[in-house]
């Protein structure tokens, strides 16, 4: 097989159905081109899923953006200079300038300048995977090592950092939320067989104070796919757009049987061969349980 493309893949496709070839992929002149647009992106995610394919396997240590623990601020306390706490109303941690006795509101010590926003973000610093820093009284988490810009917004921008955030789960032995790569698709390992977790609005949510994982990603790089991967992409890709285009469901429906019963199996037995070392084993990333 030469060099593999998203045109190759979709005209293979297309071909399938007896459509007429796209010469540009991402073209919306077409009817075919409509339908590939609308289509492949969203079943190649499905196909992907749908094995521990060796060319979309990443290993990771999560980075754990859970809000860090810090006292509401409260009424008639005594506070003294640097203490930091937390506003729930304003979502926003605050450090104290002034010692000080707390009146009855918040807003009325913050207009006297008792406290200010928490910020320890600076620029031109070194930041590792996991730091915490605050900017303008949010928390937020580091991502990727990196030196800080002139701007926060900039290394945000960057998706150099995320906002921490509360844990959410409705499961009581739910303490930890981690952020997911912008890749993740699904998890097949973790590094503590003992860990219980969940998966929400693109948040991994776990029990354990520190967490690895090998996941399936979003491999988009045609070049990466093996030959029969391409076949079983193309014919799932035909069956989704066949009614589409040609209304024939006893065609489609053909399709997806053949994606099913032949080239998917033909796919996974072949990556299975390659890469028996990435395939789940009885060892400690086997055996953790989701909730």
């Amino acid at each position: 097989m030469g060099v593999v493309t998203d045109i190759i893949i979709a005209n293979l496709a297309l071909s399938q159905i007896g459509a007429r070839r796209i010469t540009t992929f991402g073209e919306t002149t077409t009817a075919e081109g409509r339908a590939i647009n609308a289509n492949y992106a969203y079943l190649l995610d499905e196909v992907l899923m749908e094995h521990s394919w060796t060319f979309a396997q990443k290993r990771v240590a999560l980075v754990d953006m859970t809000r860090s623990a810090q006292d509401d601020w409260v009424t008639a306390t005594v506070y003294a200079v640097d203490d930091i706490v937390y506003d729930p109303t304003l979502t926003k941690y605050y450090i104290c300038l002034v010692a000080h006795t707390a009146t009855t509101l918040f807003a009325t010590d913050l207009a006297s300048a008792n406290w200010e926003l928490y910020t320890s973000w600076v620029t031109s610093t070194v930041y590792d995977k996991g730091d915490n820093v605050y900017n303008v009284g949010i928390e937020y988490a580091c991502l990727v090592n990196h030196s800080s810009a002139a701007l926060f917004a900039t290394d945000l921008t960057a998706l150099n950092w995320v906002a921490t955030e509360l844990v959410t789960d409705m499961d009581d032995t739910i303490t930890n939320v981690y952020y997911l790569p912008t890749d993740f698709l699904k998890v097949n390992q973790l590094s503590d067989i003992n860990s219980v977790y969940s998966i929400a609005l693109n948040r991994f949510l776990c029990d354990t104070d520190a967490i690895s994982i090998r996941y399936t990603y979003r491999n988009a790089t045609e070049t990466e796919y093996t030959g029969n991967f391409v076949t079983a992409f193309a014919t799932r890709l035909a069956a989704g757009i066949c009614f589409e285009l040609v209304q024939a469901t006893n065609k489609a429906q053909i399709l997806l049987e053949k994606y099913e019963q032949i080239d998917l199996p033909r796919a996974m037995s072949t990556d299975s061969q390659q890469g028996a070392a990435e395939e789940l084993r009885q060892d400690e990333w086997e055996s953790s349980r989701e909730i």
